[in-house]
C-alpha cells in the first residue's frame, strides 16, 4: 500500500466517523486558531504603527524638549511643596542656539524644526474672499519632517528666518476657497486676529498640500471642507518676535530633529541630550534635555508585542498538546474498533509497516485538517478584531483614529510553523496507536474483532 492509498483510506475513515473526527480536531483547531489570531493581531499592529510613524515623520525623527530635573521626594508633603523652577536667561533656548547646534551636527542632522503658534483661529482675507486659518511660525525643514508636499513656489528659507520676513506658505485647500484655485504666489494675505482684531500682512511664496492627519487636526467629517481651519506657515522668527512684542515670553522648550539617512537616531538622541546638558544646563543642574527617537519607540513597542505574542502562543501550544493527547486517545479507540479490519489485512499479507503507516497517516491527516481549519479561523478572527480595534480607536479618539491606517497582515512564519506543528502532533501522538495496531497478531486481531462485534 502506497502513501496515496493510505491518504485515501484516511479520508474514508474520517467520513465514516464525522462527529468523532471533528471532536478529535477540535483541540488542534482551538490551539492553532489562537496562535494565528494573536500573531495576526500582533503583526497587524506592528505594521500599522510602523506605517503610521513613517507617514507622520519616519524613524529618523527625534523629539526633544527641556524638562526640569525632578528631585527625589521622601514624603508626599515634599512633592506637594515642590515648585517647578523658572528658567534663567542662560538656560533658555533660542533660534540662534538651535542654529549653532545644527551647524555643530551638520554631518548627522538634516534639519532642526521649531514651531510656534502666532494667531489661533484667525480670519484671513485675500482679494474679496476669506477663509479660516491659523498662523504658525516654522523653521526650514518643517514640511519634510511632517511629510508634507510642496506643490508650488518655494519653502520657508534660512534667509526668511534670519530676516524675520513676512513670507508665508498656504495650503492648497486654502487657495481653493480663498482664491478659487488661482495661482497665489506673490499675492498678499491680510490676517485679522479673532482675539484683538490686529491685522498682519503676509506675502505668499509657496503652496503645500494640506493633510489633516499629518498636521494634527485629524479628519472631521462633520465640518464642511470650506470651513476647515488650515495653517498658514510663516518664518519662526517672525512669529517669535511678534509674540514677544505683544508681551509673550520666549517659550522655546521643544523642537524636532531630522537625522540624515543612515544615521543611528538612537545614538544621535543621546549625543544631542549630552550636548545641550553640558552647554546650557550643567551650571545649575536644574533642567535637562529629553530626547525620544521614533526608531527606539517603535523598537520598544515591538518588544512588548513580541513578549505578549510569545506568552499567548505558549498557552496556545499547551492547548495543542492537550489536543494531541485527545488525538492519541481517539486513535487508540479507533484501533480497538478496527481490530477485525487489522486482523483481516494481516491475514491477507499486510506488513506491520503498512498498518503502522495507515494509522499514522490518519493521525497526521486529522491534525493537518484541524491545523488548516484553525489557520483560516485565526486569520478571520485577526482580521475582524484588528478592524474592530481600529473602529473603537476612531470612535473614542477621532484624531488618533484618523492617523491610523489599520493594516491586517497575517504572519506567514506563524502559518508555516502551525502547519508543521500540526503534522508533528499527528506524527508524535499518532505513533503509539499506530505501533499498537501494527504489533497485533492476526489471531489476536480476529479474536478481538469477534469479541467487539
Amino acid at each position: 500500500m502506497n502513501i496515496t492509498e493510505s491518504i485515501r483510506l484516511s479520508f474514508e475513515s474520517l467520513k465514516s466517523n464525522k462527529l468523532r473526527s471533528f471532536l478529535t480536531m477540535l483541540g488542534i483547531i482551538i490551539g492553532i486558531s489562537a496562535v494565528i489570531t494573536i500573531t495576526t493581531i500582533g503583526n497587524s499592529l506592528q505594521k500599522t504603527i510602523a506605517s503610521t510613524m513613517r507617514e507622520l515623520g519616519g524613524t529618523n525623527l527625534i523629539y526633544a524638549y527641556v524638562s526640569a530635573i525632578t528631585p527625589e521626594f521622601e514624603t508626599d508633603a515634599e512633592w506637594e511643596a515642590w515648585q517647578y523652577p523658572e528658567m534663567t536667561k542662560d538656560e533658555q533656548l533660542t533660534y540662534e542656539r538651535l542654529s549653532e547646534f545644527q551647524t555643530d551636527f551638520a554631518d548627522r542632522v538634516e534639519a532642526v524644526v521649531v514651531e510656534e503658534m502666532l494667531i489661533s483661529a484667525a480670519s484671513s482675507t485675500g482679494d474679496k474672499s476669506s477663509a479660516k486659518v491659523s498662523v504658525n511660525g516654522v523653521t526650514p525643514g518643517y514640511l519634510s519632517s511632517s511629510k508634507l508636499t510642496l506643490i508650488a513656489g518655494r519653502d520657508i528659507s534660512d534667509a526668511d528666518n534670519k530676516q524675520a520676513k513676512a513670507t508665508a506658505l498656504v495650503s492648497d485647500l486654502y487657495v481653493k476657497y480663498a482664491w478659487g484655485g488661482q495661482n497665489p504666489i506673490g499675492r498678499q494675505i491680510l490676517v485679522q486676529s479673532d482675539e484683538d482684531g490686529t491685522v498682519q500682512k503676509f506675502y505668499v511664496v509657496g503652496v503645500y498640500h494640506y493633510d489633516a492627519r499629518k498636521q494634527g487636526s485629524g479628519i472631521d467629517t462633520k465640518t464642511p471642507e470650506k470651513d476647515t481651519v488650515t495653517p498658514i506657515l510663516v518664518p519662526y522668527t517672525y512669529a517669535a518676535q511678534t509674540n514677544q512684542a505683544n508681551g509673550m515670553e520666549n517659550d522655546l522648550q521643544s523642537f524636532n530633529i531630522m537625522a540624515k539617512d543612515g544615521v543611528d537616531a538612537t545614538a544621535l538622541s543621546q549625543d544631542i541630550a549630552t550636548y545641550f546638558d553640558q552647554k546650557y544646563f550643567s551650571a545649575n543642574g536644574t533642567f535637562e534635555l529629553q530626547c525620544y527617537d521614533m526608531a527606539s519607540e517603535l523598537g520598544q513597542i515591538d518588544q512588548v508585542l513580541n513578549v505578549l505574542t510569545i506568552a499567548i502562543s505558549v498557552i496556545a501550544a499547551i492547548s495543542l498538546i492537550v489536543g494531541g493527547v485527545g488525538v492519541m486517545n481517539i486513535m487508540l479507540v479507533s484501533v480497538v474498533e478496527r481490530t477485525r479490519e487489522i486482523g483481516i489485512r494481516k491475514a491477507l499479507g499486510a506488513k506491520n509497516k503498512s498498518i503502522r503507516r495507515q494509522f499514522m497517516t490518519e493521525a497526521v491527516v486529522i491534525c493537518l485538517m484541524g491545523g488548516v481549519i484553525g489557520i483560516v479561523i485565526g486569520i478571520l478572527n485577526g482580521f475582524l478584531l484588528s478592524q474592530v480595534a481600529g473602529m473603537l480607536v476612531s470612535s473614542y479618539e477621532q484624531e488618533l483614529g484618523s492617523m491610523l491606517h489599520v493594516t491586517v497582515s497575517p504572519s506567514i512564519t506563524a502559518i508555516i510553523i502551525s502547519v508543521v506543528f500540526s503534522m508533528l502532533i499527528g506524527v508524535v501522538f499518532g505513533y503509539y496507536p499506530a505501533k499498537r495496531a501494527a504489533n497485533m497478531s492476526p489471531i489476536d486481531s480476529n479474536m478481538c474483532g469477534i469479541l467487539f462485534r
